[in-house]
């Protein structure tokens, strides 16, 4: 999604363009790829010191919860990525090295919602992740077991 759409759906989900979002959204798009939320402060605390990690963090969850932005749970603690053009997606993550692939796939069943419905939920949204081993540390392991 381009930068200035970005900001577009912000403003359209009803949500105010501060200064903290544009440039929390302009630091992912710089540094690319996935991201911690230390890696932004860092990044943005150059130009902004007195900005807080906390700001941080509750602006990336509210980008995460609007959909601007994906939140990917590492054993390490949790990266960020913009949102793309792509329709919603999840992610294999690997345990050993934490490489991360995208499943364009999403299971989303009515079973989920019907289920959540029963127990007085309202589904506002999900996250699935799959872990295991890449082919990397699988021959990794199997090398080591030799």
């Amino acid at each position: 999604m381009s930068k200035l759409n970005l900001l577009d759906a912000l403003k359209d989900k009803g949500f105010k363009l501060t200064v903290q979002r544009r440039r929390i959204i302009e630091t992912l798009r710089q540094l690319g790829g996935r991201v911690s939320a230390r890696d932004i402060h860092q990044a943005l605390r150059k130009k902004n010191p007195s900005l807080s990690l906390d700001t941080v963090y509750r602006n990336l969850r509210l980008l995460t919860e609007i959909g601007l932005v994906h939140q990917i749970s590492l054993q390490s603690g949790a990266v960020f990525e913009l949102a793309d053009d792509r329709r919603h997606h999840h992610h294999l993550v690997c345990i050993d090295c934490e490489k991360v692939a995208c499943i364009e796939y999403c299971p989303e069943f009515p079973a989920y919602s019907d289920h959540a419905a029963s127990e007085g939920f309202t589904v506002l949204g999900h996250i699935f992740e799959v872990y295991g081993r890449c082919t990397e540390c699988q021959n990794k392991k199997q090398a080591a077991n030799i």
